[in-house]
C-alpha cells in the first residue's frame, strides 16, 4: 500500500478554454498560473489555475459531451472552500451573474454548507462553507 500525502491538482474537462478560463477567474477569483499544452504527448490545451494553496488545471475535452455535469456523472464534482461572507454572496447573486444554479442549491448540514452550481462547461461545483456560528 502507499499513502498519499494530499491532492497536488484536481483536472477539470472543458470545451471552450477562454470562456471556461474566464469563469474561473471572474466567478470563483481563481488566478492563472501558466497556459499552453501538456507534457503527455497528447497536446491537449491546459490552464493551470490557483485557488489558495490548491491547483485547478483545466483540459481542453477532445469531442464536447452532451447534457450537463449531472446528466452525465451523476454526483461527481469538485468542492472549492470559501468564507461565510463569500458563500453567502454566492447564494445571493451566482443566477445574477448568469451562472446555473443546481436545483437543490444550498444545503446546511451540521458539517457546514454546500452551495451548488455549474460551471460554463456544464461540470457541476459546489462551494463550501464551515458551519454558521451563532
Amino acid at each position: 500500500m502507499i499513502k498519499t500525502t494530499g491532492v497536488y491538482h484536481i483536472g477539470i474537462p472543458v470545451e471552450d478554454m477562454p470562456r471556461a478560463v474566464k469563469f474561473y477567474t471572474e466567478v470563483l477569483g481563481m488566478t492563472v498560473a501558466k497556459t499552453g499544452t501538456d507534457d503527455m504527448g497528447d497536446k491537449l490545451s491546459r490552464a493551470d489555475l490557483r485557488s489558495g494553496d490548491s491547483m485547478v488545471v483545466l483540459f481542453k475535452r477532445p469531442k464536447p459531451l452532451a447534457g450537463d455535469g449531472v446528466e452525465r456523472d451523476g454526483a461527481t464534482h469538485q468542492a472549492f472552500s470559501v468564507g461565510r461572507e463569500d458563500f453567502e454572496l454566492a447564494k445571493a447573486k451566482m443566477k445574477d451573474w448568469g451562472v446555473k444554479v443546481h436545483s437543490v442549491a444550498s444545503v446546511d448540514r451540521a458539517s457546514g454548507s454546500g452551495f451548488y452550481f455549474f460551471d460554463t462547461e456544464g461540470n457541476l461545483l459546489q462551494l463550501y462553507a464551515p458551519p454558521k456560528r451563532d
